[in-house]
């Protein structure tokens, strides 16, 4: 109870006992006046007649200024509470004023950030595009090379061997670039599909079969195994041939030499399942849930001496998501990891890739991304047949 409340509590006990006794003098006035018998000797009850005027004059005026007391006192609370509810508000609309001026300031480097994202994606679209143009001119160059270079028996200058190092590192800008512009358009919103109906069995398989020559260079086995011969499913071949490529790349680089690597597809219901399995150095518990996000990498020292920007794992994930799946990962330190795919199956219409040329060209297209997605692994010599599972079982 506030202090205005008790005060109104402690001022009307006094009007009712003012009240009261005011009644009980005119009651004695009363019978006084009138003679009234009640049984009882009037000079040993009752009050002389001139002395309960004067008393009631008295408790009248003393009941008057209690009333003006208490409207006074009642004006003085109402006002102190309108000047304590002002200052209250003026504190509120203080502080709403703060907030106010604080969400502007967010929303302002809101929207610079999103300009300067929007700028920095342009910035390096545009840059990528203008560095592969001459990657691409030097990459036409060396082919013509090649294509006249002298037998290795007269190459005394040994020109085929540099010729295959400025290939290499020709391959490995061109994978940064591309990283770049996958980056930028994933960023941006602008990243497409060119979905086709095919064989995911094969495709995965004809990728594993590509990869082979070169886990061999590193004695490394890598097995692929399936339990449907055919799964046909609506997919974007470039973007699983590069989320396959990245994740067998990131195997063999993590592998040491003697390991294992297992590839398995496998059907549950209307999903299709990825899995890519080795025995190499395998993730932390703390880092697991960061592998998947930009610019991130295992930090540690069985990880030296091997390069990467962190951007792979990223553009994987957000290929995978593409065609409206997931990608999750089990590791334990020095025994592995597995990154396992799901993705749902259907179907879309379009031309199926069934053509013998378009099987070539899907082909020749694995081989190129082989040789951009392991250059940071292996040097990538010419001469070096990629055998590749020739079937037309892909595209049924």
């Amino acid at each position: 109870m506030g202090k205005r409340q008790v005060v109104n509590v402690y001022i009307r006990i006094i009007n009712i006992l003012l009240i009261a006794a005011l009644l009980a003098l005119n009651l004695c006035y009363f019978i006084e006046s009138k003679e009234v018998n009640i049984g009882f000797r009037r000079t040993s009850f009752f009050v002389p007649i001139e002395y309960i005027s004067l008393i009631t004059v008295c408790l009248s005026l003393i009941l008057l200024l209690l009333d003006i007391t208490n409207l006074i006192t009642s004006h003085y609370f109402y006002k102190k509470e309108k000047i304590q509810e002002k200052a209250k508000l003026i504190k509120y609309q203080k502080a709403i004023d703060v907030q106010y001026k604080l969400l502007e300031k967010i929303a302002s480097l809101y929207d610079n950030t999103v300009k300067c994202t929007n700028e920095k994606s342009e910035f390096f679209y545009n840059m990528s595009h203008e560095l592969k143009t001459p990657i691409t001119v030097i990459l036409g160059a060396i082919q013509l090379i090649e294509q006249n270079r002298v037998p290795l028996e007269y190459d005394r200058r040994k020109s085929s061997k540099h010729i295959v190092t400025i290939k290499q590192n020709c391959y490995r800008l061109l994978r940064l670039i591309n990283n770049m512009l996958d980056l930028s358009r994933i960023e941006s919103g602008y990243i497409k599909s060119n979905m086709v109906n095919c064989n995911i069995v094969y495709l995965i398989e004809e990728i594993c079969q590509s990869v082979i020559p070169y886990s061999d260079q590193k004695s490394i086995t890598l097995e692929f195994d399936t339990m449907e011969e055919e799964i046909i499913t609506a997919v974007d071949v470039d973007k699983i041939e590069r989320i396959i490529l990245n994740l067998l790349s990131n195997a063999i680089k993590y592998t040491n030499k003697g390991g294992k690597i297992s590839v398995v597809v496998s059907r549950e219901g209307e999903n299709v399942y990825i899995s890519v399995k080795d025995t190499g150095i395998g993730i932390p518990k703390d880092k697991q849930k960061s592998v998947f996000e930009r610019y991130q990498q295992v930090d540690s020292s069985l990880t030296k001496g091997i390069d990467g920007c962190g951007l792979g794992l990223s553009i994987v994930k957000s290929f995978v998501e593409l065609h409206g799946g997931s990608i999750k990962v089990n590791s334990e330190p020095n025994m592995g990891s597995e990154f396992k795919i799901s993705l749902p199956i259907k179907l879309v219409e379009t031309t199926d890739c069934d053509t013998p040329k378009c099987v070539k060209d899907n082909q020749r297209r694995i081989i190129e991304a082989i040789n951009i997605e392991f250059s940071d692994i292996y040097n990538i010599a010419a001469e070096n047949p990629i055998k590749v599972v020739n079937s037309a079982a892909m595209n049924r």
